[in-house]
């Protein structure tokens, strides 16, 4: 209940009815990859099982968060690309991570829309109808569109394309 997530395959940030119309220039920021628990999983040499620790990737997004905080006129929203995480699905520290990255975006101001897309750290390299089940229920849908400014934004779970040998159906949808 920290933020908006999207569900039914679009994000309720945005009215389409409203949206659908063109107004005019607007920007949205694009991050990605705070994933953490990397920076110590990297400088130990194991960034499979690594990554008990993510104080500097929290640092960063807090920074990050203020900077986008401050900026006017607001963006539209914030999209943040996978990996949001770093353990992956299973592994050691991924609830610690995930609240604590859940915790530190509680902070974006409320009037910008956050939208979140998965990365193989949060569904898996191979994802699973179970990984892709905690993905929806942690942070949303994990593909779905949005009209704004008359444009309309499509997001898309990538791994399927990488491998979706476990979920066809959900590749299919």
């Amino acid at each position: 209940g920290v933020f908006r997530r999207a569900r039914g395959r679009t994000l309720d940030a945005f009215l389409s009815e409203k949206e659908r119309e063109w107004k005019g220039p607007f920007y949205f920021i694009q991050g990605a990859d705070p994933q953490f628990g990397l920076m110590k999983a990297w400088s130990t040499g194991d960034s499979d099982s690594g990554g008990d620790e993510w104080g500097q990737e929290i640092r960063l997004t807090e920074q990050a968060v203020e900077a986008i905080n401050k900026l006017k006129p607001k963006p539209k929203f914030f999209v943040l690309c996978g990996d949001l995480i770093h353990a992956m699905p299973g592994m050691p520290w991924r609830k610690e991570q995930t609240a604590d990255l859940q915790r530190v975006l509680a902070r974006v101001d409320r009037d910008i829309p956050l939208v979140l897309v998965s990365g193989n750290h949060d569904v898996g390299n191979t994802p699973t109808p179970e990984t892709v089940a905690e993905f929806q229920r942690t942070w949303g849908d994990d593909y779905f569109s949005f009209w704004v400014g008359g444009v309309l934004f499509l997001v898309l779970n990538s791994q399927f394309w990488y491998d979706a040998s476990r979920c066809p159906a959900l590749k299919q949808a």
